[in-house]
């Protein structure tokens, strides 16, 4: 009998300890989890942005192929008079602004 209690007090005692072990690895753990949530939300909104931005540069530039396109049609002294030129000039200008804002 004194060797089943001794063994009951053994597991009792362990069992103490390993609960407080396991409640300490445990919040460790979950703040360990709160910290790298939070350095994949900082790294997905990076990530986004600059696909934002890589989008933006690549309607600029087809902008500016298609402004060449147009410009190589039309005479020289009618590019300033021309409604599409001028939409154009507006739309990469428009885009640049909001290449510039994503940049600072």
């Amino acid at each position: 009998m004194a060797k089943k209690r001794d063994i009951k007090e053994i597991l009792t005692k362990l069992w103490q300890t390993s609960q407080k072990d396991f409640e300490k690895i445990t919040k460790e753990t979950s703040k360990l989890l709160k910290k790298g949530e939070e350095a994949l939300k900082e790294v997905s909104q990076k990530s986004k942005e600059k696909l934002e931005l890589v989008s933006l540069t690549l309607k600029r530039e087809r902008l500016y192929y298609r402004l060449g396109k147009l410009i190589t049609t039309l005479p020289k002294s009618s590019w300033e008079k021309s409604k599409k030129i001028n939409a154009l000039v507006k739309e990469i200008t428009n885009l640049t602004r909001q290449i510039k804002k994503f940049k600072k």
